[in-house]
């Protein structure tokens, strides 16, 4: 796109370069090259850089953080170019916001492809907008340009802007410049009239307005003053007060059309305040009633662990103070977490789904996220305390030689506080009177020991190491794991539950799912009801078209990895579905959850495997593909 060739080109020039160089070098308006730079100059700070302005000499560039600054250059090169899917709803995003009729072969270079491959995707970019109740007009000589009203053109950018794209991002925030004081006098307003606002509801306003004024400039509208807003009503005294503001400050004038959808907009947003229950010691109940609850359902040990309870307790009176005055933080970790660790997330979401009756207040995905790094530290406590609950470690080696002293070397580096004793076959006696809590062998052993068995190999590399630690952080696992030479979870796929279908939709499609494998004796009686269940709360839908639905509460009868293909891919709530898989777990097995999630997560971003997988054609050639893929990377 243009403003990575902007970046280079300041990269390139070490002295300023004038805003009639770009004008010249890219044909385009005075206007344009200047919302392309004021863009740049807005997201900078974070960014790694900083572009200097001199009056009558042009712009100037620098760097100030080269990492940061290198990261977000290779972010422009991913954008220039657009996966095919996606380019005729990226085409229809870049004609949105143009001002004039726009040629095929400036569409072309815009995305950097053949004149004949756009002309391919206008029928496609045609019928996309027609989802919007928008046209795309065609003049001769001319070119094409979108043509639509001002209501369902806003509806779009509001879209569109929310979503991150890039096109109507860099047009709207090229224009609509320090928008900070709007939002501040929206707020301060709604708090004179004890109205109320939740964070997400608040992104609606301030992009709508935004979008309001974008507009308004796009299409030079006259003020038509034939709209009274009535003052006695909180929601239209505010409406009266920023549109004052706008047209004001951006020198833009809005008609009655352009006010009620404002108002429309408002009302569905802005809520009276609603008295709420003040936090006392009910807040300290809840936590200990749920953290029973959940130590009785995932058999954990949550309630004894009394610094989780008052990081709760500090952190969610905090955090429901802040969403009742309308403060919500981005939480860069919580997509991610939902995806790797989703038997801890589940426990976020019922906790905070208590909170949400009990208290009146609405969390935010975000938010979620950060109640569930309190849960996964206190498993990785867990995890800790069980190592080290092995005290006394014996290794069985074939001669007790040199192998064996290196096995119980790396041992140590695993169990630091543990005493590891080394014996060799012969040794028998010697090992049963040595008492230990658990045995690494890497020979048979022909007698009932009585304890933890598990069979190693002669030589143990790190990813040996971290094994044995998953190992035995679960409840329930094979001796032999760590000598088969793939993963146990790999046993849990099957023929029985792989599936290449025509589905559309994404309910129907995992509930049947769900069902196959309740009906199956796999998941307990009401399973499929959990998994619905889970999937009301938070789409289980999530990068690149994987999908991996659950239940909401992990206590299966079998272990089953269930997965669907779609023949044809589709979107669900705007985004792609295009494999399923499902997961069925016993509740012990946390540890094999976190290890097949992880292992999907990876799968989502290797598009060479992921392109793969989806174009398989039998349960034998998806395993072929899943285990030529690799492990997950181990730390």
């Amino acid at each position: 796109m243009r403003f990575s060739q902007i970046m280079n080109d300041f990269i390139d020039n070490e002295d300023y370069c004038s805003i009639e160089y770009f004008i010249h070098k890219y044909k385009v308006s005075k206007r344009t090259i200047q919302s392309d730079i004021s863009y740049l100059m807005r997201i900078s700070a974070s960014k790694g850089f900083e572009i200097h302005t001199k009056r009558g000499v042009g712009y100037l560039l620098e760097i100030k953080d080269d990492e940061l600054f290198g990261k977000f250059l290779e972010t422009l090169d991913e954008n220039i170019v657009f996966k095919i899917k996606e380019r005729p709803s990226q085409i229809l995003a870049f004609l949105s916001v143009q001002n004039e009729y726009i040629s095929m072969d400036k569409v072309a270079d815009t995305f950097q492809v053949s004149k004949t491959l756009i002309k391919h995707d206008i029928k496609e970019v045609e019928e996309i907008a027609k989802g919007y109740y928008m046209t795309l007009e065609k003049k001769s000589h001319h070119g094409i340009k979108i043509l639509s009203s001002d209501r369902y053109l806003k509806k779009y950018l509001c879209k569109e802007y929310q979503t991150q794209n890039v096109f109507v991002r860099m047009a709207v925030d090229g224009v609509v410049m320090d928008f900070s004081h709007v939002e501040s006098q929206l707020i301060r307003e709604m708090n004179r009239e004890k109205l109320n606002i939740n964070y997400n509801e608040l992104l609606n306003m301030i992009v709508f307005l935004k979008s309001m004024v974008y507009i308004s400039l796009k299409v030079n509208k006259q003020s038509v003053k034939d709209y009274e807003f009535h003052e006695s009503n909180p929601i239209e005294k505010i409406a009266a007060s920023l549109i004052h503001t706008m047209e004001k400050k951006y020198k833009v004038c809005f008609d009655k059309d352009s006010v009620e959808e404002l108002i429309e907009v408002m009302q569905k947003n802005i809520h009276r305040k609603d008295t709420y229950v003040s936090f006392t010691d009910n807040l300290v109940d809840d936590i200990e009633v749920f953290l029973k609850k959940t130590d009785e359902t995932y058999d954990t040990h949550f309630f004894e662990d009394q610094e989780l309870k008052r990081l709760l307790l500090s952190h969610m009176s905090l955090l429901v103070d802040r969403l009742h005055n309308k403060i919500s933080y981005k939480n860069a970790l919580a997509n991610e977490l939902s995806i790797t660790y989703p038997m801890i997330f589940n426990i976020a979401i019922q906790f905070c789904d208590i909170l949400h009756e009990k208290y009146n207040v609405e969390f935010t995905f975000d938010e979620i996220g950060f109640v569930a790094m309190h849960f996964a530290a206190h498993m990785v406590k867990e995890k800790q305390l069980k190592l080290q609950s092995y005290n006394k470690i014996c290794v069985v080696c074939s001669s007790g030689g040199g192998s064996a002293y290196m096995i119980k070397m790396q041992l140590e580096s695993v169990f630091p506080k543990a005493e590891v004793k080394t014996f060799s076959f012969l040794q028998q006696d010697e090992m049963i009177s040595y008492k230990p809590d658990i045995i690494f062998t890497v020979i048979p052993i022909s007698y009932d020991a009585q304890i933890p068995i598990i069979y190693i190999k002669e030589l143990l590399d790190d990813k040996d190491l971290y094994r044995i630690r998953q190992i035995l952080q679960c409840d329930d696992y094979d001796p032999y794991t760590l000598i088969n030479e793939n993963p146990i979870y790999y046993s849990y796929f099957s023929k029985e539950f792989f599936n290449i279908t025509e589905e559309v939709n994404y309910e129907h499609l995992i509930r049947e799912m769900a069902e196959d494998l309740e009906k199956k004796g796999y998941g307990k009686e009401g399973y499929a009801d959990l998994v619905m269940e889970r999937e009301a709360f938070i789409s289980t839908v999530y990068l690149n078209g994987v999908c991996i639905p659950h239940p909401i509460e992990t206590d299966a009868l079998r272990n089953a990895i269930s997965v669907s293909i779609l023949k044809k891919p589709f979107l669900w709530q705007e985004k792609e579905v295009r494999i399923v898989f499902m997961i069925c777990l016993k509740k012990e097995q946390v540890e094999v959850y976190k290890d097949i999630t992880k292992k999907l997560y990876q799968l989502m971003q290797e598009p060479k495997y992921l392109e793969r997988v989806i174009r398989v054609k039998s349960f034998e050639e998806l395993m072929a593909v899943m285990k030529e893929m690799g492990g997950v990377n181990y730390e």
